[in-house]
């Protein structure tokens, strides 16, 4: 049985490599076991092993990771292909992510980095836009939310006299 509490501890007092150890042992008697897989990607990311991450992730999603979970590791994996570079795989599984969870406004913000690496700022200014509106709770940005829900598809609109 995967014990969750001593991974989560060792995390919490940046004791990365030996949680990593202690995931690696679950991993060698439950090969096939999602949750443990995504713990293993966690621990490879948190030690800045982005590329060791990645089969992980896979995995683990391909292996019906649940709940949060899954959905922590569509960010996980969308975001390391993202910072390795390779901004087409982070979209396709970004814009997978958001089929399965479209009210999950990080990915929204993910997928906007992503975005601006592919070249397509106006569509990553227009998502983050959309999403401040949506989730900004400051009076502020809310007594505008018509405005900024406008702009995010019209940023290039000038009006003319």
């Amino acid at each position: 049985m995967f014990d969750f509490e001593s991974v989560q501890q060792l995390r919490k007092t940046g004791q990365y490599e030996a949680a990593k150890e202690r995931v690696r042992l679950y991993v060698e008697t439950s090969p096939d076991d999602p949750t443990v897989l995504y713990q293993m990607a966690w621990c490879h990311d948190s030690l800045g092993e982005e590329h060791a991450a990645v089969l992980y992730y896979e995995r683990a999603l391909a292996l019906g990771l649940t709940g949060v979970d899954r959905l922590q590791a569509y960010i996980g994996l969308g975001s390391t292909y993202r910072v390795t570079g390779q901004f087409e795989a982070a979209s396709d599984v970004l814009h997978r992510a958001l089929l399965e969870f479209p009210d999950a406004h990080v990915l929204q913000t993910f997928l906007a980095m992503t975005e601006y690496n592919l070249g397509q700022s106006d569509q990553a200014i227009g998502r983050l836009l959309k999403t401040l509106a949506e989730t900004s709770s400051d009076t502020s940005i809310q007594s505008f939310d018509r405005a900024l829900r406008y702009y995010a598809d019209h940023l290039d609109e000038i009006v003319m006299e």
